[in-house]
């Protein structure tokens, strides 16, 4: 009995795809010329492990490259089989690896999928998206210019309107950065209470607008997520 070498249940349950399956007979071939050594007393061996490979392409109709040509050097023989299933091993390798990406890609690719399209997506109307605009540049005015907000508070204030604008899209399924700054503005609306005036009709005008958006597109289901939001911002 030969050690290492095809054992026949293997080649008898070989996996139904191509690839898969000459990825196990290059896994043999690569046990048994451990063993072997490439050493002349297995010559027929190796010439037989070659002749698995073609019979294999053969009835599967894989497409392999041409087969090296058997002749009358033993040494010769043994070291153009080997280098022929090294090379294949290679390909093989390559290709399931792709695979494994292009899978894993696709994969994740479905999964976020699923995830995105699970997400709210809150859209403003024109005229609502015009007048968020108009509010956020006369807003920035107004706390730029006000003598009643201390210089800190100002800067958060301006900090927070800034990363407000830099989320403002038609579309947006992220409005944390609004709720930011109506918060921070809040405490400055309690402190000054009517003398802010100007700057809390345009808040509270502000908030109106999103949460109406927030409403339109969840309805009552908003209600819990609204009233967390401003308890949050509000602490």
């Amino acid at each position: 009995m030969r050690t290492a070498f095809f054992p026949a249940k293997t080649l008898s349950n070989l996996p139904a795809e191509n690839v898969e399956a000459l990825a196990v007979l290059c896994a043999e071939f690569e046990r048994f010329d451990g063993f072997a050594r490439q050493l002349p007393e297995h010559h027929n061996d190796y010439v037989e492990a070659l002749s698995i490979l073609k019979a294999f392409a053969m009835a599967r109709s894989a497409k392999l490259e041409p087969f090296p040509e058997i002749g009358p050097q033993r040494h010769q023989n043994i070291s153009s089989v080997t280098t022929y299933f090294n090379q294949l091993r290679g390909v093989v390798r390559t290709e399931l690896s792709s695979r494994h990406a292009r899978g894993y890609f696709e994969s994740k690719t479905e999964e976020y999928v699923s995830l995105f399209s699970k997400l709210a997506v809150y859209e403003f109307s024109e005229v609502e998206f015009k007048r968020v605009h108009d509010l956020v540049n006369e807003l920035r005015d107004l706390i730029r210019d006000s003598s009643l907000i201390a210089p800190e508070h100002k800067r958060r204030l301006l900090r927070k309107l800034e990363a407000m604008r830099g989320e403002l899209y038609q579309k947006t399924s992220d409005i944390d950065r609004f709720w930011g700054f109506i918060g921070e503005a809040g405490i400055a609306m309690r402190k000054f209470g009517a003398d802010l005036a100007p700057i809390s009709d345009r808040v509270l005008e502000l908030g109106g607008i999103v949460v109406g958006v927030i409403f339109s597109k969840e309805g009552i289901r908003a209600l819990p997520e609204v009233s967390r939001m401003l308890l949050a911002h509000e602490a």
